[in-house]
């Protein structure tokens, strides 16, 4: 992808009119957006949307909340009479943010105390949360449903008719979302929701008792079918082998332990989860443990091998089973070649996928490959233009800092030097390293905004400490001229680091330093020399 392009040099001299140009503009390849954690877990269960049922509620649930509306029933007793299996209007399963414990970290309360008092909920998250803000406080999916019905009592009695009665349409759902025989789904739907196994091995697990919460986790998955609860007790029972036991994990036993919760069977009318661009992290069991599995092989994991091919196979298979955001894994290994020949084509129609559903990532990925276009990629600057936009919406960092430089030069739009500033401004504070040397440049200049040594250094300061070679090369020039404090040998140091990163001017600016040290400083120089 294309590099960072940041504001134009300015030239900044040394006592020898060596040229030491603050903001210079050559720059290392924009970096690739943090990867998953080998580990991202689970498990939040509270959902946002009206009369939308918990996430440990069974599968089932939505389907029976919805059902007290007798508009839902005529048209689910219709399917049903067609011979369907179709649950009349979508019916989408809630996701939930990942839990990512520290392993090491000492238990909560010690290993063998007291089982822990069970909440009300299978996931110990007690409320449920309407569009509307209060929280209503249900015991368990049932009461949850039967408030629903008595709320239903009037729109009962409407004008609507539909022979299938309120019993009868939930038994219809629990039946459509069974995977077995439907006498079988409602016993193991009452199974599941007076299931008490998997709620204390949550208990256990949020309370650091690791081994212990497996032993539960592993009664969850033997008892529970995988469409109610077997699939989230699969994906931390490989959790747990995977790196959770200490000196007793086993890697290779918990990625067995992942195939087994990423295979679980989906059905993409009834199992597709919601998407939410704001937290792409959100996930289900079967995503969550396909995510980890590509990440695994992305990088290798203990006794398992690097495998670039499975990794690519199980990113695919989160996306596949809705996870938005793996599509831009797929994308960036296709784009990278690893594991498989270069194909930029194939990574913009992946990186694609996730943009239209609001990932911001892939939108940004996407908008830097259309910048410059790719073999098979035509460029296409007015498309990236929009797709940065896009990106910038959520608060990309990189999008935001794409859309001030454009802005800032007049690239597809009119030149808008306030906006260029407010944006880069806020990349800046969201860590954008480019962002932040453009940002510093303007204060040195003193042109748009008022000239301000101190705010340009601590700027500078910021983005060399990210790694920034602009930003160290900037620093090194400020400090040899004394601009904000006058530190000679750091100075060097700083204009040391960014000629390592390939800073053009730096080897050339760091001669001309050495030339006008005192002894003093040569003697500090040395030292650092010795060090190196």
């Amino acid at each position: 992808m294309r590099t960072a392009r940041k504001k134009g040099a300015i030239a900044a001299l040394l006592l020898t009119s060596i040229p030491l140009g603050v903001a210079a503009g050559q720059t290392a390849p924009a970096q690739p957006a943090p990867q998953a954690q080998v580990s991202p877990s689970t498990d939040d269960a509270t959902v946002i949307g009206r009369r939308r049922p918990a996430a440990e509620a069974p599968k089932s649930a939505t389907c029976e909340m919805l059902a007290r509306s007798p508009f839902f029933r005529a048209q689910l007793d219709a399917i049903r009479q067609a011979g369907g299996d179709l649950l009349g209007p979508p019916v989408l399963l809630p996701t939930r943010m990942p839990r990512n414990p520290d392993y090491s970290a000492p238990p909560r309360v010690a290993a063998g105390s007291p089982l822990p008092d069970l909440g009300k909920s299978r996931f110990g998250a007690d409320r449920v949360y309407t569009e509307e803000g209060p929280a209503v406080e249900f015991e368990d999916v049932t009461a949850a449903v039967a408030a629903a019905d008595a709320e239903s009592s009037v729109a009962d009695s409407s004008a609507v008719s539909t022979g299938m009665s309120l019993d009868a349409a939930r038994a219809a759902c629990r039946s459509s979302y069974s995977r077995g025989s439907s006498v079988d789904a409602g016993g193991r739907a009452a199974i599941a929701s007076r299931d008490e196994t998997l709620p204390m091995a949550f208990a256990l697990f949020d309370q650091g008792r690791y081994a212990e919460s497996l032993e539960w986790f592993r009664k969850a998955e033997r008892k529970l079918p995988y469409e109610s609860g077997g699939d989230e007790a699969a994906l931390f029972i490989g959790k747990l082998y995977l790196q959770g036991l200490g000196a007793q994990s086993d890697p290779a036993k918990g990625v067995e332990w992942l195939r087994k919760a990423a295979t679980a069977p989906f059905n993409s009318t009834r199992d597709t989860p919601i998407f939410d661009p704001a937290q792409p992290e959100m996930n289900t069991a079967v995503g969550e443990a396909a995510v980890m599995l590509g990440n695994i092989y992305r990088r290798g994991f203990g006794p398992v091998a690097r495998n670039l091919g499975e990794a690519r196979k199980w990113y695919q298979r989160a996306y596949d089973v809705g996870h938005i955001a793996a599509a831009k894994a797929v994308g960036d290994l296709y784009f990278s070649g690893a594991g498989m020949p270069r194909d930029a084509r194939q990574a913009a129609s992946w990186y694609r996928k996730g943009a239209q559903f609001g990932h911001a990532a892939a939108q940004f990925a996407l908008a830097e490959l259309l910048y410059d276009g790719d073999e098979g990629v035509a460029q296409d600057k007015k498309a990236a233009f929009t797709w940065y936009k896009a990106a910038a919406k959520a608060e990309h960092p990189g999008a935001l800092y794409a859309l001030a430089r454009a802005y800032d030069l007049g690239e597809e739009t009119a030149p808008d030097p306030k906006r260029a500033i407010v944006l880069y401004k806020g990349a800046a504070l969201l860590g954008n390293p480019a962002a932040q040397v453009a940002i510093g440049t303007y204060f040195y200049e003193g042109k748009e905004i008022a000239k301000d040594d101190a705010t340009a250094r601590k700027w500078f300061e910021t983005a060399a400490k990210q790694g920034d070679r602009d930003g160290m090369f900037n620093l090194g020039a400020m400090m040899a001229r004394g601009e904000g404090g006058k530190d000679v040998p750091r100075a060097w140091a700083w204009l040391r680091e960014a000629a390592k990163l390939g800073h053009p001017n730096a080897p050339r600016a760091m001669a001309a330093l050495e030339q006008r040290m005192s002894e003093p400083e040569r003697q500090a120089v040395a030292a650092m020399r010795v060090g190196r």
